[in-house]
């Protein structure tokens, strides 16, 4: 068995209950280029040898959160890009960096708050939400942070280094 089927199977399994995940109800009224951001967020946060399959299997789940953010205004969380983001690429792309680092060392306080009100909220009525909160725990937080100082998108990918 392969790692994909695996993570195919888990995900079949994981919304055997607790209803559908809360996308945001506005998405399809945010401009085009919104929607471009988000087909490169798994593309960026993804990098890890062992991750990828994970991240396809929950990429409808990760868009869905992405959607939640952004349909939400990430509640008006202020972008740290020009703070943190060297840092944040550099632990996202580093394979001995979990996510327990990512939380501790990069997110701010009112960013903890956000995501335990929404993100966490999410999770305990989406087993969808649960799972990929499970298995690929480190790249969600990035998405989150880099969703986050992309000013909620506006962009239309995320941004890993400053515009020349």
């Amino acid at each position: 068995t392969t790692a994909a089927q695996q993570f195919t199977f888990l995900r079949s399994t994981s919304n055997s209950t607790g209803g559908p995940p809360d996308c945001g109800d506005k998405y399809d009224k945010l401009p085009d280029f919104t929607k471009e951001y988000g087909a490169t967020l798994a593309n960026t946060v993804c990098t890890h040898p062992g991750y990828k399959s994970a991240c396809q299997v929950f990429d409808d789940t990760l868009q869905c959160w992405f959607r939640k953010m952004v349909t939400g205004h990430c509640d008006d969380l202020p972008s740290l890009f020009k703070k943190r983001n060297k840092d944040l690429v550099k632990s996202c792309n580093d394979p001995d960096t979990d996510h327990l680092d990512i939380w501790m060392n990069h997110f701010t306080e009112a960013e903890k708050g956000y995501w335990r009100n929404n993100f966490k909220a999410q999770a305990e009525e989406s087993k969808l939400f649960d799972t990929m909160n499970k298995l690929i725990p480190k790249q969600l937080l990035c998405a989150t942070l880099h969703i986050v100082d992309d000013k909620c998108v506006k962009y239309d990918s995320v941004r890993t280094q400053e515009a020349r």
